[in-house]
């Protein structure tokens, strides 16, 4: 599996942002939790802790300091009324810390280019449905809700940074689906896939923490 850094792209308005992540290995289709879905949050981390270091509207998210959120279900509570902008939630004994919440205000959409090897429609058959291919990549932007969606094999830092604190935050999805080039790199198999997506945050509505979105 192969991640591929890309630098931010240039378009910043006073209420918007775009950003790319890449990722370029398996994706798979199975309805029910996989592990290679943590395995995509963990390939995606590196990216978002760059784009930390260099947007300083989520610099904070880099504090050492994070308050705790507490998982009820899908959503993030907090105690002592607390209504922080960034926060890290405990599952299975890293912390998570998810860049567009709730809390924020913010929301996600989604230009995704997916590229695959296989044949025009075999994509419903040897490489699984689109749909559940796509709920594998939602669930591996998300924090993780459960000790469950976490592989146990994998070597996952202290600390990992995800795009959303819940797939609900996807407000606009757009797919385009090309035919993926070039040979099969060492270890790779003719069904995984190479995605660009491109992120748009923006407010989801008007709070003092996100008026710089």
């Amino acid at each position: 599996m192969e991640t591929t850094v890309s630098p931010l792209v240039a378009g910043w308005g006073f209420d918007v942002m775009e950003f790319i992540l890449r990722y370029r290995g398996p994706l798979p289709a199975s309805r029910r939790w996989h592990p290679e879905r943590h395995r995509i949050r963990l390939a995606l981390d590196g990216q978002l802790i760059d784009l930390c270091q260099r947007d300083a509207r989520f610099q904070k998210a880099l504090a050492s300091d994070l308050p705790a959120g507490v998982l009820r279900g899908r959503r993030v509570t907090f105690s002592d009324n607390a209504d922080p902008d960034f926060f890290y939630v405990s599952v299975g004994g890293a912390q998570f810390v998810p860049l567009v919440t709730r809390n924020h205000a913010l929301i996600a959409k989604l230009d995704i280019t997916f590229l695959r090897r296989e044949e025009p429609g075999d994509i419903l058959r040897d490489g699984g449905d689109l749909d559940n291919r796509l709920k594998s990549l939602f669930d591996a932007l998300r924090i993780p809700h459960s000790e469950q969606e976490i592989d146990k094999k994998a070597e996952t830092p202290a600390r990992v940074y995800c795009l959303l604190e819940d797939d609900s935050l996807i407000t606009r999805l757009s797919i385009d689906t090309q035919r993926y080039l070039g040979p099969l790199l060492e270890g790779e198999r003719e069904t995984d896939v190479a995605l660009d997506i491109r992120v748009t945050v923006e407010s989801g509505r008007p709070r003092m923490g996100n008026v710089t979105f």
